[in-house]
């Protein structure tokens, strides 16, 4: 892994309930490996129509970077059936109250965001991106060549 660039901040260390009921500490997961959050929500149409690239991205990296979601705005068997649909694998995060979205800038769905391990802030996108821009981003930031 390749080391952060110096100067940018650091990533909001929260804590949240994923989607079996368990707690997840933020800086905990970017502690041992980078971390990708994607903010999304069961009725947004561009979260739906990217999340199965997203989806397939998180499996081919899983070993090298976590990837986690972030469900707000929705209710809970709408987000249970979305992930069912697109095959999300990866740990999911009940944003109720937005106060992970609102924390990370993300004012509506879509949303992703990068973090270097440490917890460096390296990149986000309002509005979300596609699995091979990211994907490109992962390998020249975060991933050694």
């Amino acid at each position: 892994l390749r080391p952060p660039p110096s100067g940018l901040p650091g990533a909001p260390a929260l804590t949240g309930t994923l989607t079996d009921g368990s707690n997840v500490a933020f800086g905990d997961l970017w502690a041992e490996r980078p971390v990708v959050l994607i903010f999304f929500s069961s009725w947004c149409t561009v979260c739906g129509q990217r999340q199965d690239a997203l989806s397939e991205l998180a499996r081919t990296h899983r070993d090298k970077v976590v990837f986690v979601g972030v469900a707000s705005e929705d209710n809970a068997q709408d987000v249970q059936q979305y992930l069912r649909d697109h095959r999300v694998e990866y740990p999911v995060v009940i944003d109720d109250d937005g106060t992970i979205s609102q924390s990370y800038a993300v004012r509506e769905p879509p949303g992703v965001v990068m973090i270097a391990k440490g917890g460096t802030l390296l990149r986000g996108w309002p509005g979300g991106v596609d699995a091979a821009a990211l994907d490109g981003k992962l390998r020249e930031l975060v991933l050694a060549s």
